[in-house]
């Protein structure tokens, strides 16, 4: 496990900025609570993996624009934490077709309900990404189809807590 005095450093390291910080925090603890839900209906989760990875998903951020998990992947990896640095790789919006374990699932979906330090509606946080992808030159042909997998993810989530 990696302690809290570690990740604080990588903030430093890297120039995380507070509210990057807070929203990484607020993922966390979200993502906390869906790890105990799916604990609870017996499913083994990782819990402290996904913490730690939710604790540092937005590590390059300001550098890296869309590319940023790709880039916390790679200095994640190089710090001999791989299996932290595969789920911050996975929580891209994009990658919604690659997420396989209920650990890049949870990470993946509880990133795209928090709005910097907010919980919002699905639909509320997918409408600012779809602005920022179009911005950034994404077909909107392909922003709705990974919009709509997403809506997919949580129904997935919600039937496999509800014991659907």
């Amino acid at each position: 496990m990696i302690d809290a005095k570690y990740i604080y450093g990588l903030y430093k390291k890297y120039h995380v900025p507070r509210k990057v910080i807070e929203h990484m925090v607020k993922v966390a603890k979200l993502s906390e609570k869906l790890c105990d839900k799916f604990a609870k209906r017996g499913y083994k989760i990782n819990k402290n993996l996904v913490i730690e990875a939710a604790l540092l998903h937005d590590l390059v951020r300001v550098y890296g624009g869309e590319g940023h998990g790709e880039a916390a992947y790679k200095i994640l990896k190089n710090l001999n934490l791989k299996k932290v640095a595969i789920l911050v790789r996975q929580h891209a919006f994009k990658r919604v077709d690659d997420l396989k374990s209920w650990e890049e699932k949870i990470l993946y979906y509880a990133d795209k309900r928090i709005e910097g330090t907010k919980k919002v509606w699905l639909r509320t946080r997918l409408r600012k990404i779809r602005k920022r992808a179009l911005a950034a030159g994404v077909p909107l042909k392909k922003i709705l189809s990974i919009e709509k997998k997403v809506f997919k993810l949580e129904r997935e989530i919600k039937n496999a807590l509800s014991g659907r």
